[in-house]
């Protein structure tokens, strides 16, 4: 087994900040740049590498053999699991919300090409997937393991995250006012909070449905990291575009208007919706001439895989104004 984790965390290194000199933002006097985690690998890229580095580190020197995790199917997280487990000789096992057929996708015949095991349930037990007894029933399917949670979350996960604002570097940061990010289970805000200085905010934009929840969320995590909540944080609740996975017709079309203003590609799951909130706040003029705003390119790009014919239908369908 090669248990060599050192490259994972070598890659937190150089990471390119590109400035968007878009015109809605010189209208708003504002100064935007983009922070590209997208860039740090081809497979385990953006906040996926800063969620598994302690974990797969913890998984090597505690000697276990198997990592296991959960996702949907067209997970960034397994995918990133699966490569980085094969990259270190661990088994890797990924418990998979939906039906047997997603295995075809090519999310997950990525992961299985990499050598990860896909464990499928149904929607009704994928609920209970953190329960003793659902555990205890994988543990005595596949033996023992080295368990990471949903997406990467937990407090291996939260203190990874935190050092994605040293990829800034002291000298931006210290003149950043504003950071924002897309949101799904909160682990990544939670570690840029646990790690943010006094002077900067930070925006959230949820990508699903219903996310006021994620306040309390996000504290629990801070707490059971043994992280007290600084405050200057806030979630933009209206970005989800209809939910989890849901795509509006003006974010389908701002995906690639984007992409042809900036060349940069995003995914309509996360970072798209994160854009897209983050220009429509800009628009309503809720971000104040002068600031200085990092976003964050959080990678994941899987769900662009899953979607393309439903962006191009709903994209031909709008005929809007788009925030740009």
């Amino acid at each position: 087994m090669n248990s060599d984790t050192s490259w994972l965390a070598g890659l937190h290194g150089a990471v390119r900040l590109q400035p968007l000199p878009l015109r809605l933002y010189r209208r708003a006097g504002i100064e935007v740049s983009l922070l590209r985690l997208d860039e740090l690998h081809p497979q385990v890229s953006g906040n996926k590498l800063f969620k598994l580095s302690y974990n797969l580190a913890a998984a090597v020197a505690a000697g276990h053999r198997r990592v296991l995790s959960f996702g949907g199917a067209f997970s960034n997280h397994l995918h990133a699991l699966a490569y980085a487990g094969r990259a270190l000789g661990l088994e890797t096992i990924g418990v998979v919300r939906g039906e047997p057929a997603y295995a075809d996708n090519p999310t997950l015949r990525d992961a299985s090409e990499w050598g990860m095991h896909l464990h499928f349930v149904d929607r009704q037990a994928y609920r209970h997937k953190t329960s003793e007894q659902f555990l205890t029933a994988l543990r005595a399917r596949f033996g023992d393991f080295f368990l990471i949670g949903e997406g990467g979350r937990g407090e291996l996960a939260l203190k990874g995250c935190g050092q994605i604002l040293e990829c800034l570097g002291p000298d931006v940061l210290a003149r950043t006012d504003l950071i924002g990010l897309a949101v799904g289970t909160g682990s990544t805000l939670a570690g840029l909070i646990s790690a943010r200085p006094g002077h900067c905010r930070l925006l959230g934009f949820p990508v699903l449905k219903g996310a006021e929840f994620l306040y309390s969320d996000v504290r629990d995590q801070l707490q059971q990291a043994g992280v007290s909540d600084p405050g200057g944080w806030r979630l933009c609740l209206d970005a989800h575009e209809g939910g989890y996975g849901r795509v509006s017709p003006q974010l389908a079309a701002f995906v690639p208007s984007f992409e042809r203003e900036t060349g940069i590609l995003l995914d309509p799951v996360y970072t798209g919706k994160m854009l897209l909130g983050f220009n429509r706040l800009v628009a309503a003029g809720g971000v104040p001439a002068g600031t200085a705003v990092v976003l964050v390119h959080t990678g994941g790009m899987q769900g662009v895989r899953g979607m393309a014919k439903t962006l191009y239908d709903l994209r031909s369908a709008f005929c809007g104004a788009l925030p740009l």
